[in-house]
């Protein structure tokens, strides 16, 4: 999928600015972008107006209205690496990670993610202590909570709810299952981004 791209007046409206006023940090070269043609109008990839918004300390809640936060935590580098590249795919998700419970907190903080897969056996913490701080916050109380992991047993997964876990996932599993299951939860009832299901054909 393209990046999206912006035009100088989507960008005032998303800043909350004029455009003249956008169009001036454009011209002094203070946001990255293009013209169509030489004098033609002004274009800025959503990745350079992100870079400039976090510079600038501009909220990025207009920007990132309606796309899906995905937060991957988990001390492997393979389900590190896998995940995130398996759902960027479809162009869908923005997808942050951590590695450790700790930085997992920071990326809750900053991020409000719509949905964490959670490695529940963390080289910092249990995982199941960070999805009930995750749960604890009032900004991230309806975030989805995907637990995965490869060492408890059945009796185990089904206390996971209690912790406020939303699903379960027994390591190791395989992409399309992971992405079955991602899609399942952002389309329960009370997910805030969940949109109405269509008929996919199956593919060939």
């Amino acid at each position: 999928m393209k990046e999206k791209v912006y035009t100088s007046g989507e960008v005032a409206e998303i800043c909350g600015v004029s455009a003249d006023t956008v169009s001036r940090w454009f011209d002094l070269g203070q946001m990255d972008g293009y013209r169509l043609g030489p004098g033609g109008d002004r274009r800025i990839p959503y990745n350079s107006l992100k870079k400039f918004m976090l510079a600038h300390g501009i909220p990025l809640d207009r920007l990132e209205e309606g796309r899906r936060r995905v937060l991957v935590v988990d001390d492997d580098p393979y389900y590190l690496d896998i995940i995130p590249s398996i759902l960027a795919r479809s162009g869908e998700y923005e997808v942050t990670v951590a590695s450790t419970g700790f930085d997992a907190g920071a990326q809750v903080v900053q991020h409000n993610p719509h949905l964490v897969i959670l490695d529940i056996h963390l080289s910092d913490m249990d995982g199941r202590m960070v999805c009930e701080r995750v749960k604890a916050r009032s900004e991230t109380r309806t975030t989805r909570i995907l637990a995965i992991s490869g060492y408890i047993d059945e009796a185990e997964a089904q206390h996971l709810s209690d912790y406020g876990f939303d699903d379960y996932l027994k390591k190791p599993f395989g992409m399309a299952e992971l992405t079955e299951r991602v899609t399942k939860l952002f389309e329960q009832p009370n997910s805030k981004l969940a949109r109405p299901r269509r008929v996919r054909r199956a593919v060939q």
